[in-house]
């Protein structure tokens, strides 16, 4: 929920709205500021949040009328708490990590049964009698650099609109909800006209159901039927479906204002026919109500719905000939893509599978097709196919790789292994973890399978003589080698409805060919970039290589900063400790509050993605770990904690990637309990050691998690390369989350592939899509000095641009 407007500068900006009327006035009297030592009050209070002001800011505050300056503070703090203060929320251990190292691990478990089954949390004698930590007044961090905040104006706030409403990727819920709370500053006339910039279909229906519940008035340009359902779909609160939506009551006016929109759209039936259900729903409910002789346009569309006639859609046909594309001569096909054509996107999106199922002798037909029809095509589009042209380009290198090392593990297997080696093999194989049945019957079993695998460990070191060493060593190349192989692979990972999934390779075609396609791709983005304004002289940067190209962020949580997912973050070299966090609260649900159980885990793997163990309420104890406690019920707030204490002895331990997830565990989605929050504390040893558990200058990385989803993985620790990469997914999850809450064999094996794509993925960076920008349109500048454009650092005091590099470079 958006609190004020520096709730959308502080996260787009890294700033703090000030009204116009206040930058014009002369400084008031003395008796109506800030003295010098509220006003070094006020800085303190920012320090310990990691932050300060830029001297423009600065001098405002110290300006404008005292209780206006003071009142901006208190609601940008309020909106900093959101990503960064404990909040007073209880936490299992108060003098975490202490606790948990000085305690034996059964105690440990034994104190975690006891609140499940009686809510019991442990008590410490040091924070009997002693007033609530103020977080807000703490000394900054050891190793924060603080983030210097920015006088936003009206003029930044314009542009920031505009360039929200002019993106040429899919918004996240929480952008589409800033743009709706910024165009509460406009009037209905400027809101038409900013409209016509609207490139997204869910930024058109957001904003205009937005407003027409607000204001009654219907704004922006729609294109296509699916647009007009889509809208309508919206105020009823409903998702756009091809199979049923439940409509809201529309009174004639209403509907004559709808009506007028859909009859102005031509050819309109492919999109009827698609979601034929609906709209025969809908103009069954409102027949009566609408007066079809003044919409001739809408009177065809309903003689079709109502079986006056049939019609095949388009894509009807090119599913239904394109199976025998093969077959065709050069002539039919050339008169097939003629037709095919005229959907220039669809086209492109296929042309993949439709060389997958041609002739050799068909590719120029196909690849001369899609040279004519790019210009009409939006480059977000073609980012698509550019990417994952990039991505079969380096897969088919990495097969080449993988043929030239057959010669070599040839020789290897061709060594003779006995009955009795098999036996050694079966020695190495990982036992699966029984599957759990609740909390408590997790933490039972984890002790249970430990103790287990000690025995195993202490039968196989008996056997362990020098005969079996060498036939160990034999089998410990061949799984070496298979492991490398692995470790080489990009699996295909796909975003579906909001779910990344595994999926399996589809598209097998030459590396030749896929490098002249990728020529053709990359020309065809150039022409588009052209089009555009020109750019003159640009700086650009070298921290944007680490920024990845994005062409959806519907389904990001809320980051304190701009990101894009598979993007890289430097982490203090210095740091000793990570420690990870989650904050969440109860809510309530028809007036009932309702008991919520957010559960942290850390799931750490080896440098060749091999999943090795996790950090959880099944797992508290491991060494480098500590985990602050599991709280199941959170009236005032809760919060857990994962400490990886030594980072140094945790790389010797051959630990490479640590994965934050956060999982809802009786079964609520992020979005309903509407409050939970989750980062990342850079800190020494001796801060982590501090009765202050939440450092919150220290956090380097904040986001609030609001997701239609049970389960997130938010962001992955490189600790070889001292860096974040940005996961930011949703991961899928069983049905029955009380059973299936504890790890699962198949979901280690998910997890081992998603690490292996956001790694292993070929990425065309920012820095690559403004370069593209900059040849197409602009001269490039070393000196930023004297650019006309300026992309400076990505850092605490600049946060990455997105809606302007998403509205301007796409």
């Amino acid at each position: 929920m958006i609190k004020s407007i520096n709730n959308i500068t502080l996260r787009h900006l890294n700033g703090v709205y000030v009204q116009e009327q206040k930058l014009n006035i002369e400084k008031v009297s003395n008796n109506n500021t800030l003295s010098i030592a509220e006003m070094a009050t006020i800085i303190k209070k920012f320090q310990g949040y990691g932050y300060t002001f830029e001297k423009d800011l600065a001098e405002i505050i110290f300006k404008v009328d005292r209780d206006y300056a003071i009142d901006l503070c208190r609601e940008i703090l309020e909106n900093i708490e959101d990503f960064k203060s404990g909040k007073e929320y209880e936490v299992f251990y108060k003098n975490f990590p202490k606790d948990v190292m000085n305690m034996e691990e059964a105690d440990i478990y034994i104190n975690q049964i006891l609140h499940y089954w009686f809510g019991y949390v442990p008590k410490h004698e040091s924070f009997k009698n002693k007033k609530k930590f103020e977080y807000e007044e703490s000394e900054p961090a050891q190793l924060v650099e603080l983030s210097h905040l920015k006088l936003v104006v009206d003029s930044d706030i314009e542009k920031l609109f505009y360039n929200l409403l002019s993106s040429n990727v899919t918004l996240s819920s929480q952008y589409l909800e800033d743009v709706c709370f910024l165009s509460n500053g406009f009037s209905g006339d400027e809101l038409e006209e900013y409209s016509k910039n609207i490139l997204m279909k869910e930024t058109l229906t957001t904003l205009s159901s937005y407003v027409w519940e607000k204001r009654k008035i219907l704004i922006g340009d729609f294109d296509t039927a699916t647009d007009v359902l889509r809208f309508i779909a919206k105020l009823s609160n409903e998702e756009l479906n091809t199979k049923y939506i439940h409509f809201a009551y529309f009174s004639r006016t209403e509907l004559d204002q709808i009506i007028k929109k859909l009859d102005k759209i031509k050819n309109s039936f492919p999109d009827i026919k698609r979601y034929k259900k609906p709209w025969h729903k809908f103009f069954k409910l409102n027949a009566k109500k609408i007066n079809l002789k003044k919409y001739p346009n809408v009177q065809k569309i309903v003689n079709m719905l109502f079986s006056k006639f049939e019609y095949e859609t388009p894509k009807g046909y090119f599913d239904r000939v394109r199976k025998n594309i093969s077959n065709m001569s050069n002539k039919d096909l050339e008169k097939f893509i003629g037709l095919y054509l005229k959907f220039s996107g669809d086209y492109t999106r296929q042309i993949l599978s439709l060389l997958n199922i041609s002739s050799k002798k068909q590719y120029h037909i196909l690849i001369d097709g899609l040279k004519k029809c790019m210009k009409d095509v939006n480059t977000r589009v073609l980012l698509q196919l550019y990417d994952r042209l990039l991505n079969l380009k380096k897969k088919n290198q990495l097969e080449e790789i993988k043929k030239n090392k057959e010669i070599e593990k040839e020789k290897i297997k061709n060594l003779q292994i006995s009955e009795e080696e098999k036996t050694v093999e079966e020695i190495f194989e990982k036992k699966s973890s029984p599957e759990k049945r609740s909390k408590i019957r997790n933490v039972f079993r984890n002790l249970v399978f430990k103790e287990e695998q000690k025995n195993e460990s202490d039968l196989e070191n008996r056997k362990n003589d020098e005969e079996k060493k060498s036939k160990i060593e034999i089998f410990e190349i061949l799984e070496k080698e298979k492991i490398k192989n692995l470790q080489m692979e990009i699996p295909r990972v796909v975003n579906s409805k909001g779910i990344w999934r595994k999926i399996d390779e589809t598209i097998f075609l030459s590396n030749e060919l896929i490098e002249d396609l990728a020529e053709v791709v990359r020309d065809g983005i150039k022409e588009k970039l052209k089009e555009k304004d020109e750019l003159k002289k640009v700086f650009v940067d070298e921290s944007y290589k680490n920024i990845v190209v994005t062409t959806s962020e519907k389904d990001s949580n809320i980051s304190l900063r701009p990101m894009t997912k598979g993007s890289k973050i430097k982490f203090n070299s210095e740091a000793e400790v990570l420690r990870f966090f989650v904050g969440w609260k109860n809510f309530e649900k028809d007036g009932l509050k309702i008991r919520t159980d957010i559960d942290l885990s850390a799931v750490y793997f080896d440098s060749e993605f091999k999943f090795l163990n996790s950090i959880a309420y099944y797992n508290q104890v491991e060494e480098g770990f500590a985990f602050s406690g599991d709280i199941v019920d959170a009236p005032s707030g809760a919060l857990e904690f994962i400490d990886i204490c030594d980072l140094k002895k945790i790389k010797e331990k051959g630990i490479n990637y640590i994965l934050m997830t956060i999982r809802s565990y009786n079964g609520f989605n992020f979005k309903e309990i509407n409050s939970v929050f989750a980062g990342v504390l850079e800190l020494t040893k001796e801060e982590s050691q501090d009765r202050e558990n939440m450092f919150s200058s220290a956090i380097s990385q904040g986001f609030q998690i609001l997701s239609k989803n049970y389960t997130t993985s938010t962001i992955l620790v490189d600790l070889q390369k001292f860096e974040y990469i940005w996961i930011d997914m949703n991961l899928p999850v069983s049905e029955n989350y009380r059973e299936q809450n504890r790890l699962q064999n198949n979901e280690i094996a998910y997890l081992e592939d998603v690490l292996k794509y956001f790694v292993n993925k070929e990425y065309m960076t920012m820095h690559d899509l403004i370069e593209m920008n900059v040849k197409a349109r602009g001269t490039k500048v070393f000196d930023k000095e004297v650019a006309d454009v300026v992309f400076d650092k990505i850092d605490v005091n600049n946060p990455l641009p997105l809606a302007q590099i998403l509205a301007d470079f796409y």
